[in-house]
C-alpha cells in the first residue's frame, strides 16, 4: 500500500535568478503575497514572502499546541492561522497570525482517523479535514461549538486532501490509493467520483480549484505530475508547466501559478500555467523541516472600481463622507486568502493629513481641498486607495439689507459668511472694525472717519466705500466692497 508523503520544503538558492528573470516575462503579480506552511518534523508554523520582499519567519506559537502539524489554513479577516495536528490522536490548533492567543479548537463530535488535508470556509464558519482511514470528512465550527462528521458514502472515501468550492456548495477531495478525485455537497449528499478522463491520476494528494476556468487541479505524488479536469467532469489533461515535477503533494494557486510541496526536493515548488517561469520564496529565517503544502495570503485588493469618492456640501461646517470600497474576498477553493482584517480612513486637507480624522465622515470646518484615503490591511500587507478628485470646500461672503441710524449717522452692515473666521471692515473714510470669530450672520457698524466724518457733520451726508475682508479658518482672505451713503440729521 502506498502511503502519503512526509512533507518537506527548502527553496534552492539557484532558483532565485531564474525567478527574477521570469518576472519580466510573466504577468502574474506577486507583490505582497506570503506563503504559510506547517513543519511536521520541527513542530512549527512558518511563513515567507513570495519573490524577495523581506525574509521568512516562524510564527512564535506556544509549542504545546503543535504536535506533528500537517496542513494549514488562514482566516484572513480574523487574523488567525489554523493547523491540523496529526499526533496524539489528532486536533486542530489555532493562533493569531502574530502567534498570540494559541489554543485548540473544540472538535467534540468529530473524529481524526489518519487525518490529512485542511480547508477553511470562514463564511460558513467551519474548518474541514479528511479522514483517509475513516472514510469521512471531519469538521469543526470556528466559533468553538464543536463539530461532526460528513459521511461521503457513494463515492470513493479515503480523503487525504480536500478543498471547499463555495460557489457550487461542494467539497472535493483526492483519494491517494484509489487514484480517484471525488466530490459531494457540503452536507455530504450527492457524492460522486469525478470524471477525470484524459488526465493523469496517480497517487493524488491535494486538490485546488481555479474558479474562473472551472477547473480542478491535483498533485500526483506517484506520477510526478499535476492533473486537471473540469469541475463537472471531463476535459481532463496534464498541466504542462515546462519543468520537472517530483513527488508533488498539495496544491495552492493564485490563478496563474501552482504551488506544491515536493518530497524529492524537500522544498516548496511552483509552476506557471503558461509554462513560462517560476517564482521563489525568501525563506531565510523560516524553519523548513517536514514542510506541508503551502497556502497563500495576499494583501487586500479592491474589487471593481477601487477609488473612493467624497460627497457632501462645498461649504465650511459640512459633513463630508468617504465612500466605502469593495474588497476582493478569499478564494478559499484555491487556498488563496486576501480578505481585509481591518479597514481605516484618513482625511487630507491641502495634501496634509488631518490629525485624528480617521472616521468615514468628517466635519469640514476649514476651507481647502479635501481627499480621503481608505486603507485595507491584513497580515500580508496593506493597500491604500485615495479619492481621485479634490473636494473643494469654499467659504462665501454675502450682504443682507443695510440698516441706517440717521440719528448717529451710522449704518449696520449685516454680513453672511459660511464657516468660521475673522471679519475686517476698513476703507477710505471708514472707521476700522473687526469680528475675530464671525460665523453665520455678523453685524458690523459702519462709521465715518476723517474727511468723511467732517462732511457728514457739515452736510448731513457722506459717501463711503467699505471693504469687508473675510478670512475663513484655513483659508485666504475674501474681499467684498460696498458703497454706502451715510446720512445724519443736522441740529438746527
Amino acid at each position: 500500500m502506498r502511503l502519503p508523503m512526509r512533507y518537506g520544503s527548502r527553496m534552492g538558492a539557484s532558483a532565485l535568478p531564474v525567478a527574477l528573470l521570469c518576472l519580466c516575462l510573466c504577468s502574474t503579480a506577486l507583490a505582497n503575497r506570503t506563503a504559510f506552511w506547517a513543519n511536521s518534523v520541527a513542530n512549527k508554523i512558518s511563513h515567507a514572502p513570495l519573490i524577495e520582499e523581506g525574509m521568512g519567519a516562524d510564527i512564535p506559537i506556544d509549542p504545546s499546541y503543535l504536535n506533528i502539524p500537517r496542513g494549514v489554513a488562514v482566516d484572513s479577516a480574523a487574523g488567525k492561522v489554523y493547523w491540523l495536528n496529526t499526533g496524539n490522536g489528532g486536533s486542530i490548533g489555532y493562533a493569531n497570525l502574530d502567534g498570540s492567543a494559541a489554543g485548540f479548537l473544540n472538535t467534540a463530535g468529530a473524529s481524526f482517523t489518519e487525518p490529512s488535508g485542511l480547508a477553511i470556509d470562514p463564511a460558513r464558519g467551519r474548518i474541514y479535514w479528511g479522514n483517509a482511514g475513516g472514510g469521512s470528512i471531519g469538521y469543526a465550527n470556528l466559533n468553538g461549538s464543536g463539530g461532526g462528521q460528513i459521511a461521503i458514502t457513494g463515492a470513493t472515501a479515503e480523503p487525504n486532501g480536500l478543498t471547499v468550492d463555495p460557489l457550487n456548495g461542494r467539497i472535493y477531495w483526492s483519494n491517494f490509493v484509489a487514484d480517484k478525485i471525488s466530490y459531494a455537497n457540503l452536507d455530504g449528499s450527492a457524492p460522486h467520483d469525478l470524471d477525470t478522463s484524459g488526465a493523469p491520476v496517480d497517487g493524488p494528494i491535494g486538490v485546488a480549484i481555479i474558479s474562473h476556468t472551472s477547473r480542478i487541479y491535483w498533485a500526483n505524488r506517484e506520477g510526478d505530475s499535476i492533473g486537471y479536469a473540469n469541475l463537472d467532469g471531463g476535459g481532463g489533461g496534464n498541466a504542462d508547466l515546462n519543468l520537472a515535477i517530483l513527488n508533488p503533494a498539495g496544491i495552492a494557486t493564485d490563478g496563474g501559478t501552482l504551488f506544491w510541496a515536493s518530497e524529492e526536493r524537500d522544498e516548496i515548488r511552483d509552476g506557471n500555467l503558461a509554462g513560462c517561469c517560476t517564482v521563489s520564496l525568501e525563506t531565510q529565517g523560516a524553519t523548513q523541516s517536514g514542510v506541508s503544502p503551502p497556502v497563500l495570503l495576499e494583501s487586500p485588493r479592491t474589487a471593481g472600481i477601487g477609488i473612493p469618492t467624497v460627497s457632501g456640501m462645498h461649504k465650511p461646517g459640512s459633513t463630508l463622507t468617504c465612500s466605502p470600497l469593495e474588497w476582493q474576498g478569499d478564494a478559499i477553493e484555491s487556498f488563496l486568502y486576501r480578505t481585509p482584517q481591518s479597514i481605516s480612513y484618513q482625511w487630507m486637507r491641502d495634501k496634509q493629513p488631518i490629525a485624528g480624522a480617521t472616521s468615514q465622515t468628517l466635519a469640514a470646518t476649514k476651507v481647502g481641498n479635501y481627499v480621503c484615503r481608505v486603507t485595507a490591511t491584513n497580515f500580508a500587507g496593506a493597500n491604500t486607495e485615495e479619492s481621485l478628485h479634490r473636494f473643494q470646500v469654499k467659504a462665501t461672503v454675502g450682504f443682507k439689507k443695510v440698516r441706517f441710524n440717521r440719528r448717529k449717522g451710522t449704518a449696520t452692515l449685516r454680513v453672511a459668511v459660511t464657516g468660521t473666521g475673522r471679519l475686517d471692515l476698513y476703507g477710505n473714510g471708514v472707521t476700522n472694525a473687526q469680528r475675530k470669530h464671525a460665523t453665520g450672520t455678523t453685524k458690523l457698524i459702519v462709521k465715518t472717519s476723517g474727511k468723511a466724518r467732517i462732511k457728514l457733520t457739515k452736510t448731513g451726508r457722506a459717501k463711503v466705500k467699505a471693504t469687508i475682508s473675510y478670512t475663513p479658518e484655513g483659508g485666504k482672505a475674501i474681499k467684498r466692497f460696498k458703497k454706502i451713503v451715510l446720512k445724519k440729521k443736522l441740529k438746527r
